[in-house]
């Protein structure tokens, strides 16, 4: 595994990788595009996304009801915080970190094949999520990597960590096009790949924030119904999982606008793209202006 230091310097130094193309396409025309490839197809492509999306957060939530371990229990043992300021804490299983440490990676990786299988091919295949397991060990140690790298600059200033974050944000769909590349490698193409992208880059997933906000109203509606029900009881749980549904399809189509913009930046625009079902990206229109 790379040093820590070795890792730091890719964030800073200048690589004589090449420069990747600079994404101008405005948000609104990436979501059209995305729109018009998924017509017939989106069902299956939401059905898979939603199956990965459940395995990722509704396990931890199970696992929880046998291993009822929180936040609060360790700090209560192992610290001297006042006892009022760790009832007003939020409890958290201490599962679902051990759980989130492990395998974020790899489910991040498995999103990445599946998305990509579907905007180059038009199908969804859900061999991209075995696929991906047979990278687990690498896929952990970018997730470790990319999490202390940022959690790092998040320390000192906020802005800083959401740049290195967003300077990062293409490894796993780098390190899916090519598994064989070292770690270093993966985190310093996506920075060369997200010079002068990152705005454009923050700018869709701003777009796309819609999505989520609807999503997760459902939640906000029901939340204050929420007050008299144990955390770790089944009825809590259950309700949990069923609102995270919205949460899921809507992480899809966030899905599908983040991996079209990572192929603008590989294949320099729409009109290079080479995948099955092309037309729906390589249509003629009138272009959105900024």
């Amino acid at each position: 595994m790379p040093s820590f230091a070795n890792i730091i310097t890719l964030m800073t130094e200048n690589t004589n990788l090449k420069r990747y193309f600079i994404v101008r396409e405005h948000p609104v025309r990436i979501m059209s595009k995305c729109r018009s490839h998924s017509k017939g197809t989106l069902r299956s492509f939401l059905i898979g996304f939603c199956a990965l999306y459940a395995v990722m957060n509704w396990v931890p939530y199970l696992l929880s009801l046998f291993v009822t371990v929180t936040n609060v229990d360790i700090l209560s043992a192992y610290s001297e915080m006042d006892p009022s300021m760790l009832a007003r804490m939020p409890k958290i299983p201490l599962i679902t970190f051990v759980y989130m440490v492990l395998f974020n990676g790899t489910f991040k990786f498995c999103e990445c094949l599946y998305t990509l299988t579907y905007i180059r091919s038009r199908r969804s295949d859900p061999r991209a999520f075995s696929e991906g397991l047979s990278y687990y060990l690498k896929t952990l140690a970018l997730f470790v990597i990319q999490t202390v790298i940022v959690s790092f600059w998040m320390m000192f200033l906020i802005i800083p960590g959401v740049i290195v974050a967003l300077n990062f944000s293409q490894a796993f769909y780098i390190l899916a096009d090519d598994p064989d590349k070292p770690i270093t490698q993966v985190l310093a193409e996506s920075k060369i790949m997200m010079n002068g992208n990152k705005m454009g880059y923050l700018r869709l997933l701003i777009y796309y924030s819609p999505y989520f906000f609807a999503a997760y109203l459902p939640a906000f509606l029901i939340s204050g119904f929420l007050t008299g029900i144990s955390d770790t009881s089944i009825a809590y749980i259950l309700l949990n999982m069923a609102l995270d549904i919205p949460l899921f399809i809507a992480y899809g189509y966030i899905a599908m606008g983040r991996t079209v913009f990572y192929e603008l930046m590989i294949n320099r625009g729409f009109a290079d793209f080479k995948y099955a079902g092309q037309d729906a990206f390589r249509e003629h229109e009138r272009g959105y202006q900024d």
